[in-house]
Order: structure tokens, then sequence, then C-alpha cells
């Protein structure tokens, strides 16, 4: 026992030293990355390309800026121009960044090197204080990242959960005396002159603005009028810098130890810097918030709430729109939470692939439960500073995506994910199937990030089972070197949105529901859209549906479709839909029928 004991703490001393020299590589590596970057003029982002919806105000603003230089819609090169102006200020902010985030990175690389992943576990409660701390220290652009986070419970252990929760509560309101300076400022008139009444202190204050609750002199009505903070937007046009930098650092460090990996994480950045800098036009907000209600109605979609706009008191800096009794989502219990997901999950849906026009940021602080239905509505979505257009195309391959991915079918999602740029053409397929189909199929199962584990250790044979058939660790690691070495994918720009809203979704969702998949809950929605489109690309997936391999229509696999379109879906025993067998509680022929005929299916 002596001996093994030894053997043992021997292999724990080389692990620790290997982890160390990788550490110290890591740091002096990333160092000299560094020193490059600084070298040479950082360009802001480009919008040629990018999926956030810039044009909800419909006035012609480009190329104005505000009283500091600024753009009024989000312009590259005059963003570049105010970089430029602030010089000396934009070092202080990248030295402030890096005071603050270096001495926590090298406390977590400590921590590995000395105790491995056990010591940092034991540590979380402490590392997730240290964390909250910094992103509300370095203000606005990090508390809202914090947030994001902070709605992943199936991503992020407790201690940390709890913590970036307190980021969602916690902002400390500016003064109401500004917050009234502000406001009338911006209207040009008397704050008495719109409101007849408004309260004393913010009902709720966010990373870049506060509410308050008013009563309009014009007709009586509440609303919420909503003032950005003061100077924000002078702040978060600093942080873009500095987390462009941060991002050119981490990109030099891909392509030094990873050449093979084609995704641009600067992009990435870009995208969703874009997207941070657009909500704070107020203007662009209230247009997003209109047009997605008017969309909404048209598609029949009544499971969500989108309050009215008062355009005729907005600005760049100020948002009036209806007041809504209710609390926020997170705070209700879970059976709430799971009873209002399958409405919220299909006005999401019909955003994302039908009309192409989706909000961005559903995060609990926006998604409201409220204490009265408005017709079959018990939810009401708020806050449309950050939507994202969709072409389709595009929606046409993510609706493609889905379908191959509950149909169990990789092949053809590689196609998809081609078309999507994620694999380049000249893939080797032999290599990337059975890496999806171990990779994703966790995933489809659902249950977040924590049962996805476990369904992976299930494949290769290290949950202390022999079930598993993948070769165990080794297998699994040599996968992993395989995936970032030999398998050039990328994540295109876009998915920094589309990841974003999907990411914060699932993740309320999993809050009312654990074992929640959004794969396999979204098959209804594209079932229904599969039987009910006929453009040739949604053609050619019903196709691939209801052929398969045979020259005819395989009868049972049209009643499998129609079936999954009524939300009658027939699993198989590995929990993808089985194409081939009828479910046991399957819709009578007259039900069938009754549907082909209606127009429900575009419902």
């Amino acid at each position: 026992a002596s001996t093994l004991d030894n053997e043992i703490k021997s292999r724990n001393i080389i692990d620790q030293m290997s982890a160390a020299s990788i550490a110290s590589a890591a740091v002096v590596a990333a160092a000299a990355v560094n020193a490059a970057v600084g070298m040479r003029p950082l360009q802001a982002p480009d919008v040629s390309k990018t999926y956030v919806y810039m044009n909800g105000a419909n006035t012609n603003r480009t190329g104005v800026v505000d009283e500091v230089g600024l753009p009024l819609i989000y312009d590259k090169d005059l963003i570049q121009i105010y970089w430029k102006k602030q010089g000396s200020a934009l070092t202080q902010r990248w030295t402030e960044f890096l005071g603050y985030t270096v001495p926590f990175l090298t406390k977590i690389i400590t921590l590995i090197v000395t105790g491995g992943t056990g010591e940092l576990q034991k540590n979380s409660g402490v590392l997730a204080r240290d964390a909250r701390i910094i992103m509300e220290k370095l203000g606005p652009t990090y508390v809202k990242l914090g947030q994001m986070m902070s709605v992943r419970p199936d991503v992020l252990p407790k201690e940390a959960l709890q913590e970036l929760q307190i980021l969602q509560d916690s902002v400390k309101p500016f003064d109401t005396k500004i917050a009234i300076k502000q406001i009338e400022k911006e209207l040009n008139q008397p704050l008495g002159a719109v409101f007849s009444e408004i309260s004393e202190v913010p009902v709720a204050a966010a990373s870049l603005a506060q509410v308050y609750k008013a009563k309009l002199q014009s007709t009586g009505e509440y609303v919420a009028v909503k003032i950005q903070r003061p100077s924000v937007l002078e702040l978060v046009s600093k942080d873009l810098y500095v987390l462009r930098r941060a991002a050119e650092v981490y990109q030099g460090l891909i392509e030094r130890f990873l050449p093979k990996q084609r995704t641009n994480y600067v992009a990435l950045l870009n995208e969703w810097a874009i997207g941070f800098y657009t909500e704070l036009d107020f203007l662009n907000e209230a247009g997003n918030q209109e047009r997605l209600k008017n969309l909404l109605i048209a598609e029949n979609v009544d499971s969500i709430y989108i309050p009215r706009v008062y355009k005729e008191y907005c600005t760049r800096r100020i948002l009036v729109s209806e007041w809504i009794d209710g609390i926020k989502l997170s705070d209700c219990p879970k059976d709430q939470i799971k009873s209002v997901i399958p409405g919220a999950q299909e006005a999401f849906l019909t955003q994302l692939l039908q009309v192409g026009f989706f909000h961005a940021d559903p995060h609990p602080g926006n998604l409201m439960y409220m204490k009265d239905k408005r017709g079959n509505a018990q939810v009401a979505l708020i806050d449309f500073g950050l939507v994202a257009a969709v072409k389709q195309k595009d929606m046409d391959t993510m609706i493609s995506c889905i379908i191959h991915l509950a149909n169990n079918d990789y092949a053809s999602l590689v196609d998809d994910f081609i078309q999507l740029e994620i694999l380049p053409a000249d893939c080797d397929r032999s290599l990337v199937v059975p890496l999806m189909d171990k990779a994703l199929t966790p995933y489809v199962k659902g249950g977040g990030a924590q049962k996805y584990e476990e369904e992976l250790k299930k494949t290769y044979g290290l949950d202390g089972s022999l079930r598993g058939n993948a070769g165990g660790f080794q297998a699994m690691t040599q996968d992993a070197l395989t995936v970032m070495n030999d398998i050039p994918f990328s994540i295109p720009p876009y998915f920094a949105l589309l990841g974003r809203a999907i990411i914060t979704l699932e993740g309320i969702a999993l809050t009312g529901d654990p074992n929640y998949g959004i794969i396999m809950e979204a098959y209804p929605f594209v079932a229904r859209k599969l039987l009910s489109e006929e453009r040739p690309e949604i053609q050619k997936a019903l196709q691939q549906v209801l052929y398969s391999s045979s020259s005819s229509v395989q009868s049972t696999r049209l009643s499998v479709l129609i079936n999954s379109a009524l939300g009658v879906i027939s699993k198989s025993t590995d929990s993808f839909i089985d194409l081939d067998s009828i479910p046991e509680d399957s819709i009578t022929i007259d039900a069938a029928i009754k549907f082909v005929l209606s127009d429900k299916r575009n419902h």
C-alpha cells in the first residue's frame, strides 16, 4: 500500500510540475502576444456583416455624433476617431482591466497547479466572490457579462451562481435629481408637462439604465420611464477598446497553440461589442419593440405580451413604454416557470425561424410574470435594445439543423454546418461524423451541462460502469485533440448573438425543468414548418425525412411527422425521434386529415 501511495504522490508531483511548466509557458506566451498587440493600432469592429439590427429608429442618423464625439448609430470610423482623441484614457482603462484580471487568473492557475480541479472546486465560493467584486469595480460592461452568466445553473457551481445573481439586483442607482434633469433636457420641457407623477426612487436599476414608474399627464396612463446612466456610453466605448485588445491577445494565443482552429474570436467579440453599443440607443430600441410586437401579432403568437411604446416621448437616452405589473420570471416558483416555458419557447422560435427578427437578450430580468393576464399571455417580454435580424437562408439551414439533430442524422448535419460556415467544405467527414455523434448526442438528450457531462462520461465509460464503448479517458483525450488539431471548425460571428439568446433561454427553462432540451422541444414547431412551407430548402429537408433511402414516401414517417407537429413525439430508446415507429398515443386519422387541411400548420 505504501508503495502505491508513493507512486501516486510521485505522479501528483510530476503532474503539478507539468502543469506549472504549461502555466509558465502560457504566461510567457500571453505576455509576448500582448506586447505584439500593443505595437499595432486596433481597429474598431466592422459592421458590414453584423446581425445586430440598428435601424429601429427609422431615421437617417448615419454619421451624426453626439456632444462628446460618439456616433448616434454605431460607426467604425467615427469610433476610431473617438478612440484616437482619448489617448491616455484608453491606456489607463486597459491598465485598470489588467490590474484586476491578471491577479485573479494567476490565483486560478496557482490553485490548479498546486491542487488540480479539486482545489479549484474547494475554493469556488471565494473565487466567485472575487469575480463578482471585480465585475462591480470594472463597471457596467462587466456587470452585464456577469448577469448573462448568472442564469446558467447547469454550467456554474452553486456558489458562483449565488454571487453572480447578486449582480442582478445590486446595481446602485444614480440620484433621482440627476435623472429628472436628464429627462427634462432630453424632452426639452419641464417634467410636469409630460408626467403628472413619477416615483421618488427608481423601481429598478440596471447596469446601463434605471426605470421609474410615472403617470402620463395627457392620458393618465401609467408608464415605465427608462433613463440611461450619465456618461455610460463613453465608458462602454472605452471598454470596447479594452475587450477588443483582450480578444486580440486571446486570438494570438489560439493561433500559436491551436493553429488549425479557424474561429475568429475577434469577430465574435466584434458582434457582441456592436450589440452592446446599440443597446444604448433607446430610439432604436423603441422601434425594435414596436416592430416585434406587430410581427408576433401578425403570426398569431399571443403567448408573450410586448408592451406598447410611446415613441413621442422617446429619445436616444429615454424610453417610455406601457407599465407592466409583475415580477421577474426568475423570482417565480419552479412550477410557474415550467408552466410558461412552452409559450415563451413558441414565441422565441417564431422570432428566430419564422420572422427572422429576434430578441437577443432574453435574460430573467427581461421576462416578467404578469399579475394579470393580457389575453392568453402570462409573461411580458421587455428591453429590446439588442435585437438581431436573420436572413431566410440562415433560418432554413437552422431548421434543417434541428431536424437532422433530432433525427440522429449527423451525416446530413455536416452539410448544414458547412452552409452555416461552422465547417469548411473540404472537412474530413470520416473524422467529423463520429465526433459529432459523441459530442452532440448528449446535448440532444437535454438536461443542460451537468447531464451533458454525465452522458459524455457514459459514452467513454468514465462513469464507473461498463456501458461505455469508446475507450475511456485516453479515447476522450484523443478525440479532444482531434477536434482541436485536425478539424478546422469555426464559430461564425452571429453565434455571439444567437448563442447568447439560446443559452439564456435554456438556462431559464432548466430552472423550471431540469430535463429540458431545446432541440427536442423545438421539434414540433419545426415539423409544422416542414409540412407548411414550399421553399426548396424546406422541401429538401422534408424529402430527406419522408423518403430516407426509399424512392417513395414512407407512410409511417409521414404519420410520425404529423404527430410531431401536433406535439405527440415518438422517441427511440436513445432519446432521438423514432421516424419508423408511430407513437402509442398517436392522433386519429380524422385529426391528422383535419390538421393537414387546416391553416394550423403555419402556427
